[in-house]
Formats: structure tokens, sequence, C-alpha cells
């Protein structure tokens, strides 16, 4: 397989398949992207078609040039969708350029800050001041000498 055959994926869509896998099959990644490479891969338009085995076909879908969602990319296995040949498809391709409202803002200009109001934090409570509450002692359940009491804030 030619990674020239493959359309672009776009890196959230790698980042989604690769992060659905589980641990054991995410240790198996580089194997399969090793095995796929091996494997007899037809580009049809907007498809392309990467043969897993003599049975399981996997097909990559940009429509747009741009393999944009992870739906796009199928495999016929029985793990699918689950299933490592996807994330190792997405992983085998060449990344496609970032989205377009992404690129469209300079690289040496950063975004512009929203102003928000930064929330205050509340002071600590005193134990003598009215307006911090009323300190009231209660008998914890779990002790039964009525030594051991917790401090609860009211207010």
């Amino acid at each position: 397989m030619n990674d020239d055959r493959l359309p672009p994926v776009a890196p959230e869509v790698t980042a989604t398949l690769v992060e659905g896998l589980s641990p054991r099959l995410r240790k198996r990644l580089d194997a399969a992207v090793t095995k796929l490479g091996a494997r007899p891969t037809r580009r049809d338009g907007d498809t392309a078609t990467i043969e897993v085995d003599d049975e399981t076909e996997l097909r990559l879908h940009a429509p747009t040039g741009v393999v944009a969602k992870a739906e796009d990319i199928t495999c016929g296995c029985l793990l699918a969708p689950a299933c490592v040949h996807r994330a190792a498809a997405a992983c085998a391709a060449p990344v496609a350029d970032p989205a377009p409202d992404r690129a469209e803002q300079p690289a040496d200009r950063a975004p512009e800050p929203t102003e928000q109001p930064t929330p205050q934090a509340p002071g600590p409570a005193s134990a003598t001041d009215p307006a911090a509450g009323t300190v009231k002692y209660t008998h914890h359940p779990d002790h039964d000498t009525g030594t051991n009491r917790r401090k609860t804030q009211m207010g």
C-alpha cells in the first residue's frame, strides 16, 4: 500500500479512532499500521479500499478530498467499528491540513482574548465574624462518647 493512494485524514479523526481503542488494541496499533502497509490498496473516485485479508475490506471515504469524520473509515471485520484496522488506516494515511477556519488565522498572532470577569474566591470564614455565619458543633453519629465533635459551617 502506498500512502499516496490513501486520502488525507483529518488529525481529529485519527485522534478519535486511536483514543477509542481498548488498551489491548492500542498496543497492537503499530503492528497493524505495518501490516496494512503491505496489503493491496485501490482507489475508486473518492474512496480508497484496503484488503485487510481475503475476506475483509477497509474503506476510507473522502467526498471532499479529506476524510473528515471517523464514520468515513469503515471496516468489514467482526470487531468493527471498534477494530484496530480503522485507527491503523488513519495513522497510515497522510495527515490532512488543518480545517480552513483554523488555517485562516495567522500563526504568529494569538487569538483575541475574551473579557470574562475573574471569579472572586471567598476569604476564610472566621468563627468570631458574625457575617461569616454561625459555627455549630454536632455529635458525629459513629462516636458514642460525645468527646469527638466536628465543626460544621452554617449560613
